[in-house]
């Protein structure tokens, strides 16, 4: 990257999230934050006193499919951040007292979740979609009960099971000498990460089956929280890969659905009905298949309505294809906004870093605005009925009292469930 005198240097582990048991879920992401506590040679002080001096912050972060552990800093100083990073991937420290405080933070994260009537409702809705034996039916950072079960024999046993599960990455954007920066990498001890071939995938996409699709009436499920004056109103099903053949007219797909602010889901609640600040749906695309998922909230009473309109707006595309204006909006936004994602090379590393996790070739960036540009209107509509054909959950969030009798006199079957206490699962 010419002009660029900073330099940016990511490591991927190729093992995430979705690799992970039920009972050790979250345990890759507590690893990650624990990997900048030191290695062999530096405690943690040392640690971010040595970056420093070379210009740098390491961190790390776990994702679904991977560990990455970076910085971004001058470039004529990169042999020495290498080194760091070796040091803290091969050997990570991980003191007892800083495993406690990661857990206490994480705990203290979920209490706050289960605090928010909006986090609730989209955690609630992620169980509903996935089986609970898939990975994505929990959030990546665990539950209470697996985070409190984190020891350090469990996160060395996680951190063996990431040096062997695949070649790692290294991915360095900025202004650098190619022969030299690759020299650099083979002269570091980063060369002593030769990674494994065991296999890193897990059962992360299930689509739920305890719960399926029932004759009659939409089923949803009701969390009540007792004089709430709004209500969460979250849709969802199981969605696409990011692998998908047709994920660039998913994209342009959830961008005319409830991506841009005059998409018609946000058109109809907000701007034609006035139920809502705001709507929006869309698919999160991951290695495997990741959720669709619509979310707003509404005043209590108007729940039943704007949840009828919204799932009529849901399915509209199914049987209302999307109009010349509207694929124009959408694909001359995707286009538009592609090149604000490349200014720095943090950026640009972090967007390969991205196509590694999820084993896409580099030249895939070089193609996207030219694929959006060439989506047919039939593929949108192919997204939109296979889609459609996926099954259905529904969460709302709010006062059971004032909301479930009109919810079931718009024709759902209502299953009213009392928020646990703090503590419970």
């Amino acid at each position: 990257m010419p002009a660029r005198p900073l330099a940016s240097a990511q490591l991927i582990l190729p093992s995430g999230a979705s690799a992970e048991s039920r009972e050790r879920s979250g345990i890759t992401a507590a690893l990650a934050r624990l990997l900048t506590e030191g290695g062999e040679r530096h405690d943690a002080d040392a640690l971010v006193e040595a970056s420093e001096l070379l210009g740098a912050k390491i961190s790390a972060d776990a994702g679904w499919e991977s560990l990455v552990v970076g910085a971004t800093l001058p470039a004529g100083r990169l042999a020495g951040i290498l080194e760091l990073i070796a040091e803290i991937v091969l050997a990570p420290r991980l003191p007892a007292r800083e495993i406690e405080r990661v857990k206490a933070l994480r705990l203290a994260a979920i209490d706050q979740a289960h605090a928010s009537p909006r986090a609730r409702a989209s955690e609630a809705l992620i169980a509903a979609i996935y089986d609970p034996s898939a990975a994505y039916s929990r959030p990546a950072g665990g539950t209470r009960e697996s985070v409190a079960a984190i020891d350090r024999t469990a996160l060395l046993e996680r951190h063996d099971q990431m040096l062997a599960a695949g070649r790692p990455t290294i991915v360095i954007a900025g202004e650098l000498d190619p022969a030299a920066t690759i020299r650099a990498v083979q002269e570091s001890p980063l060369a002593a990460l030769t990674g494994g071939s065991a296999s890193a995938s897990g059962k992360a996409d299930a689509a739920s089956s305890a719960s399926g699709e029932r004759d009659g009436a939409p089923h949803l499920l009701l969390l009540d929280r007792p004089g709430s004056v709004q209500s969460e109103l979250r849709i969802g099903r199981i969605g696409r890969s990011r692998l998908d053949p047709l994920f660039h007219a998913a994209l342009v797909h959830s961008e005319i659905l409830g991506g841009l602010f005059g998409s018609r889901l946000n058109r109809v609640l907000r701007e034609e009905k006035g139920y809502t600040y705001g709507a929006a749906a869309g698919f999160e695309f991951r290695r495997g298949r990741g959720p669709f998922t619509a979310r707003t909230a509404v005043e209590s009473s108007v729940t039943a309505d704007a949840l009828t309109e919204a799932r009529t707006q849901l399915g509209s595309l199914a049987t209302d294809p999307a109009t010349e204006e509207e694929l124009a909006a959408a694909r001359r936004y995707l286009r538009g906004t592609f090149p604000l994602r490349f200014g720095t090379p943090a950026a640009v590393a972090g967007a390969v870093v991205a196509l590694v996790a999820n084993d896409l070739a580099v030249d895939e960036l070089d193609r996207f605005q030219a694929s959006v540009d060439a989506v047919p209107p039939r593929a949108v509509g192919q997204v939109a009925e296979e889609l459609a054909a996926e099954q259905e959950r529904i969460v709302v969030v709010g006062d059971a009292a004032s909301i479930a009798a009109p919810l079931r006199d718009a024709g759902f079957e209502v299953e009213v469930r009392s928020e646990p206490a703090k503590g419970e699962s």
